[in-house]
């Protein structure tokens, strides 16, 4: 029935009308807002676990019935976003093992059904250098208990060979010759995503509105870093919208606020230099209305001057916790992290500790099957895998940014942002040590750089008038 991959997938589209109509809804902007509610419903209900399982099931059931791998990565994303709020669950999680079958099978069929041409690709050197720098890390002075841990060899494998797999299948299957934009697509997709962690923020807000109005504070919870994190991954796709649409600018401006009722000092600090970057990437790209960008945005800074006092009262706390963090040395946690990852750097400057040390927990006691974090990437490179692996990652780097900037559209360089963003959180944060979802999302950063057209905008026009005749004349038969 399936035989050759590209055979089969034009065959079934064509007798198969349901099939042909969920592949174009998977991919369309009622697909993004239907699954944005339903994870909506999931966080309103406080249905996490549930939510988990069935987005699980329903990313599965996408893997087998799309041809376009784009049309799993919205299930995946938003079921990655509120489980962000189930912080040390790996007791909660493990009974449900069973659920990585589902995934797996449906990953398995994909990927051998709608299989595509393998290619290396630019990243592929780095990414192996860097998966060798990884396995090697620890070599010499971590102990083989603490090398084959579990969280050892899973962040070993998920971080290293593991990223590199996924490059390379994400290279054989992202394409920009479907009938829809690539780059409009994954912007709408990144602003869904970046909408929804606002809408868990608000959500929380709402839900504690007694301690807002008594306290006049922004609100202290857990999975703020996460929620910083994924929103600074998100924030530059809005503008880089409103280049065409202005109104999109107003979802910007609505993920920066989402932003600093974080309260995470990491997201005040760096969102704010990415909030910069967005806004001259604005200005960069529309000229027709930059002079009106220019006076919305001097609004916007007398309007933040004149209230001042009220908000640095709501918004403070962060300020203060920001400048606390930094002045109080020896007793900030992350400070002594810093020094430990430089003493264990000293002890072992070839090949580090390696990712399964677990040495520093007398500093900071990280969650169950979670990695002793130094939280800050260049550190954690240098105490965990040592010289090897900062010459890895620096070669990395300089490849990634080649990748990013080689063309200088306004789309890579939307793409180049919302990378630098994820970086410097991960300058005080895990970040892109973290492989679900950060370094997924990095890497299919890097594969959409490499893949998207440069094919004028009227080309992807008739293009997508085409797609539409297409289909309306299907459904009609």
């Amino acid at each position: 029935m399936w035989g050759d991959a590209t055979v089969s997938s034009d065959t079934l589209t064509r007798k198969n009308r349901t099939l042909y109509a969920f592949r174009w809804f998977m991919t369309s902007p009622w697909g993004l807002l239907v699954q944005a509610l339903a994870a909506c419903a999931v966080s309103l209900a406080h249905a996490e676990v549930q939510g988990m399982v069935a987005f699980l099931v329903f990313f599965s059931l996408v893997m087998v019935l799309c041809d376009d791998i784009l049309a799993t990565t919205a299930p995946f994303l938003l079921a990655a976003s509120f489980l962000i709020k189930m912080h040390d669950s790996y007791a909660t999680f493990l009974p449900y093992w069973w659920l990585v079958f589902f995934p797996a099978g449906g990953m398995i069929f994909h990927f051998w059904v709608y299989r595509g041409k393998f290619e290396r690709g630019q990243a592929f050197w780095p990414i192996l250098a860097v998966s060798a720098a990884i396995t090697l890390g620890g070599i010499g002075s971590i102990s083989l208990k603490e090398y084959f841990s579990g969280v050892s060899v899973y962040h070993v494998i998920a971080l290293g060979f593991g990223t590199l797999l996924a490059y390379v299948l994400l290279r054989s299957q992202i394409h920009d010759n479907h009938p829809y934009s690539l780059s409009s697509y994954f912007s709408h997709l990144m602003l869904t995503v970046g909408l929804f962690v606002c809408f868990m923020i608000f959500q929380y807000y709402l839900e504690n509105w007694e301690a807002v109005r008594t306290e006049g504070t922004i609100l202290a919870f857990q999975w703020r870093n996460n929620a910083s994190s994924l929103l600074m991954l998100a924030l530059p796709f809005p503008f880089y919208l409103a280049v065409k649409r202005p109104p999109f600018l107003l979802a910007g401006l609505l993920m920066f606020l989402g932003l600093l009722l974080t309260g995470s000092r990491g997201g005040l600090l760096f969102g704010g230099i990415e909030m910069v970057m967005c806004l001259f990437l604005l200005f960069l790209a529309d000229k027709k209305r930059r002079v009106v960008y220019l006076i919305f945005t001097g609004l916007l800074v007398a309007v933040a001057v004149a209230f001042s006092g009220a908000l640095y009262g709501f918004f403070g706390e962060t300020v203060n916790r920001l400048i606390l963090g930094i002045s109080r040395g020896d007793k900030e946690v992350r400070v002594g992290l810093f020094r430990r990852a430089l003493e264990d750097f000293r002890r072992h400057p070839l090949f580090g500790t390696g990712l399964g040390y677990m040495g520093n927990r007398d500093v900071h006691l990280s969650a169950k099957f979670a990695l002793c974090w130094y939280h800050c990437e260049p550190l954690q490179i240098l105490a965990s895998l040592g010289l090897a692996g900062a010459a890895a990652y620096l070669f990395q780097l300089v490849v990634r940014l080649r990748i990013l900037l080689r063309r200088r559209t306004i789309f890579h360089i939307t793409l180049f942002v919302a990378y630098a963003g994820i970086e410097m959180m991960s300058l005080v944060n895990p970040g892109v040590f973290a492989p679900i979802p950060y370094l997924l999302v990095v890497t299919m950063f890097l594969v959409v750089a490499e893949k998207v057209s440069v094919q004028p905008q009227s080309f992807r026009q008739e293009q997508l008038l085409r797609y539409d005749q297409i289909f309306h004349a299907t459904l009609k038969k």
